[in-house]
């Protein structure tokens, strides 16, 4: 029989928790916007469970970073700035 293989959102909970620690010393309102950061990570779990060989971490931070950009386009177009349009380089499409 093959073995259990958590999953990623299984993993992603399991590295939140050794967070817990850090997430404690924080101020009340540090506190919620941790928890905000935290929140748009799960947004990106189907993406996670295809990296199944990456650790959760590493998922965790580039999840947190696409989060941030999808919010500054969203507010550059609000603003009308227009952000330059970018390739990603060397990824297949």
């Amino acid at each position: 029989m093959g073995r259990t293989v958590p999953t990623y959102r299984q993993r992603l909970l399991a590295e939140l928790e050794r967070w817990k620690c850090f997430r404690s010393a924080l101020l009340r309102d540090e506190r919620y916007d941790f928890d905000r950061l935290v929140d748009q990570a799960f947004s990106y779990v189907h993406a996670g469970s295809m990296c199944p060989e990456r650790e959760a971490f590493e998922v965790l931070v580039i999840s947190l970073l696409l989060a941030h950009e999808s919010r500054l386009r969203s507010l550059e177009g609000a603003a009308g700035v227009e952000a330059p349009r970018v390739g990603a380089k060397g990824l297949d499409r």
